[in-house]
């Protein structure tokens, strides 16, 4: 045994241990899956068909009364009847929002274009102000980004405020008409 392990050269030892390690995870697999499927067999009571055997003396289950089963199938009624009246409080909660008077089509499409012309705005006036081609030399080199927006708010105050507050009522008043499901 040993002049046939000393006759094996020393490159091939690397490529052995390599294989023999595949091989002993590769066995180790097999051995957990096998334990697996015959835990799984007996813990749901299989047998293979070799080992099956006809029960002549067999008789169905449903001929006597599983009180258990018939107590934990009442429980299960209850806890329905229980969802089916939450479910129809909250039908009920509904058909009452949707009584409520809604918004028109009209009313959110002058909101909806009311925000869009103030954020319109606020960006013709941050980039006329800001990247205009003559003074854009001279602010690029003297103010930084935080200094550009503060000198838009310094030189237009009256249409910065008028903007940010119409942009802040149609935010405000979006999340207060939303009806927020609390969990």
């Amino acid at each position: 045994m040993d002049e046939t392990l000393r006759s094996i050269p020393a490159e091939a030892w690397p490529l052995i241990d390599l294989l023999f390690n595949i091989t002993c995870v590769v066995t180790a697999i097999w051995l957990a899956i096998t334990v697996f499927v015959l835990w799984r067999r007996a813990a749901s009571n299989l047998t293979t068909s070799s080992d099956a055997t006809p029960n002549l003396k067999a008789t169905p289950d449903f001929l006597s009364v599983d009180t258990q089963a018939r107590k934990e199938a009442i429980k299960r009624g209850e806890a329905f009847d229980r969802q089916l009246d939450k479910q129809e409080k909250e039908e009920a909660a509904n058909a009452l929002r949707k009584a409520q008077p809604k918004e028109t089509r009209l009313s959110r499409l002058a909101r909806l274009v009311s925000l869009f012309m103030a954020l319109f705005s606020l960006a013709t006036m941050v980039s006329g102000t800001v990247f205009q081609v003559t003074f854009m030399g001279q602010i690029w080199e003297k103010y930084s980004a935080s200094e550009r927006l503060m000198k838009v708010v310094h030189d237009h105050p009256l249409g910065v405020g008028v903007t940010v507050l119409v942009i802040v009522y149609n935010i405000v008043t979006y999340v207060t008409n939303r009806k927020w499901k609390e969990n």
